[in-house]
């Protein structure tokens, strides 16, 4: 944002400069002085290297922008992209450890189950009596 601000700015700093060196240019009349005449062509030098500059600046604002409006779009796009793949790898990973721990979680029960009919068969009756009386 501050990039297209400066780029403004200095494109407006020249085109002031442009609009005063025109104003300066004073119609050509027969130069009294060869000083004069070298100053004119210093001028007009200077004010060809300045047009070139403004346009040259005037043609980076207008296309720069789009440019760069492209690539932005397309970083985001990847962005997304990236974004949407790593959250369904995390939801494949959540689903896998969910369906491990059901797994743990009833070979537990099972397990508890089994030993608990596998201790209350063997010789627990003659205990079980002992303890009603």
């Amino acid at each position: 944002m501050s990039r297209s601000i400066s780029v403004v700015m200095v494109l407006a700093a020249v085109l002031l400069a442009g609009a005063a060196v025109q104003a300066q240019v004073v119609p050509p009349t027969e130069p009294a002085d060869p000083d004069a005449e070298q100053d004119a062509g210093v001028l007009q030098a200077e004010l060809a290297r300045v047009e070139a500059e403004r346009q040259r600046l005037e043609d980076e604002l207008a296309g720069g922008q789009p440019q760069r409006l492209e690539q932005l779009e397309a970083e985001n796009t990847a962005l997304r992209e990236r974004l949407d793949e790593s959250e369904r790898a995390s939801a494949l990973r959540r689903e896998e450890d969910r369906q491990r721990w059901f797994i743990i979680g009833g070979s537990t029960v099972a397990i508890s189950l089994l030993v608990g009919l596998i201790l209350g068969r063997s010789g627990g009756r003659n205990r079980r009596r002992e303890w009603l009386n």
